[in-house]
């Protein structure tokens, strides 16, 4: 018998020596017990308890009676029962468990290791979002997380979007930066739900990042994007000001905070003959 079936249907919770028999029984319906037995090559007595189990469960029935014969329930009808099952034991598990829930006053916060666990957060965050998002995302972000963020709109949620690149996102109010080849401190992203929830992560590697539901660092990656969306909204307007008081880009104030490899790569990257940044604002 082939592993990768096997593994797979222990998770769904069969043995190691029920799987073995749905499957013989797949590929040689109305066999008999002793039948069974041999071809998989378990001794029998374990052969006929698990028939037994199986029979019970509904995975497999029997088609006959003199001699013993059993078939397996077709692949579809099984897993689609399995599925309805596991469905309903998990709601009532959920009502069960919150029932026996304490509230959190404080709130916690979980660490994230790898990028596609960080995505997988991001796009799981977009599809619980209920009233409000608010994020800062690259162009490329953007675009893999597009279909959730329109269907989040779509429900009636507020997108705020702090966009770094060009993208088409006419679900969120856009308050649009720099591009990502003029952003300085790396791929950073962060995205609030509902002010219930927030997500902080870097994406280049090694990728890190930091999900909380502790009321005060939701605020704080809260004010950090609507203060990106000030900058952007403010830039836009007065522009020709600000670069005459703090250089293009505000290269001079923007400098004079950050570490020295960052700042050195913001003059790098603001020297005469790079492209102005566009701050756009409220595109729908």
């Amino acid at each position: 018998m082939t592993g990768a079936p096997i593994e797979e249907m222990k998770q769904l919770g069969f043995t190691g020596a029920e799987a073995q028999i749905y499957l013989f029984l797949l590929q040689h319906p109305h066999s008999t017990g002793y039948e069974v037995s041999k071809g998989t090559g378990l001794p029998r007595a374990n052969t006929y308890q698990a028939l037994e189990t199986l029979a019970a469960k509904e995975r497999v029935t029997a088609v006959s009676l003199d001699p013993l014969r059993y078939a397996a329930v077709s692949p579809g009808r099984l897993l689609r029962r399995i599925q309805a099952e596991t469905e309903q034991r998990c709601s009532d598990l959920e009502q069960q468990l919150t029932a026996l829930e304490q509230p959190d006053e404080i709130g916690h916060f979980w660490e994230l290791s790898e990028r596609s666990r960080i995505e997988a957060r991001l796009l799981e965050f977009i599809g619980l979002a209920q009233h409000r998002i608010a994020a800062s995302l690259w162009a490329e972000d953007v675009e893999r997380y597009k279909d959730a963020l329109r269907a989040a709109r779509e429900r009636g949620c507020t997108i705020i979007l702090n966009l770094f690149g060009e993208s088409d996102a006419d679900f969120a109010t856009v308050y649009q930066h720099e591009g990502p080849e003029k952003v300085v401190g790396g791929h950073v992203v962060a995205l609030a739900i509902d002010f219930e929830e927030a997500l902080v992560a870097s994406l280049d590697a090694p990728a890190t990042g930091v999900v909380t539901q502790n009321r005060t660092l939701v605020r704080v990656v809260e004010k950090l994007i609507r203060n990106e969306a000030y900058l952007a909204a403010i830039y836009e307007r007065l522009a020709p000001e600000l670069e005459t008081a703090f250089g293009q880009h505000l290269v001079n104030l923007r400098s004079s905070l950050l570490p020295t490899a960052d700042a050195e790569r913001l003059i790098a990257v603001t020297a005469p003959g790079s492209q102005p940044i566009s701050l756009l604002t409220d595109l729908k």
